[in-house]
């Protein structure tokens, strides 16, 4: 087995000791990780610490939502989506809203990997495209 796979199974092992029991990453325990890796000192540790900070990085995504927004609704539609989003959602999500005035007028949300826009600017986007 070669010390890469070797190296990701221990950034994804110390992934599982640092998130709490509703499957957040806590802060202490990430700090009692690295500390304890810096005593240690595995082979490949650089390695490992960029593998393990790319896994919390990934794992922050599920529950943190971005909404950006152009238009003078922006508040009203991110409490709205966040509703929305905590009645579909097994977890309580962080929501960091964002005023986009290229957006023109509508809201463009990311939820991990996933990508909802329904903006002026994405439909003129489409509608240009459509002609080219």
């Amino acid at each position: 087995m070669s010390s890469t796979i070797k190296q990701r199974r221990l950034a994804k092992s110390l992934l599982q000791l640092s998130l709490s029991d509703d499957g957040r990453i806590e802060r202490d325990s990430v700090k009692e990780i690295l500390e304890s890796l810096l005593v240690s000192r595995p082979s490949g540790l650089v390695t490992v610490l960029r593998l393990f900070l790319h896994q919390i990085r990934r794992h922050e995504y599920t529950y943190h939502a971005r909404v950006e927004y152009g238009g003078k609704e922006g508040e009203k539609l991110s409490e709205k989506i966040l509703e929305k989003l905590n009645q579909n959602s097994s977890k309580a999500l962080d929501l960091t809203v964002i005023d986009n005035p290229k957006l023109i007028a509508g809201c463009k949300i990311r939820l991990g990997d996933d990508v909802y826009e329904n903006s002026i600017s994405d439909r003129l986007n489409k509608l240009q495209k459509t002609f080219f």
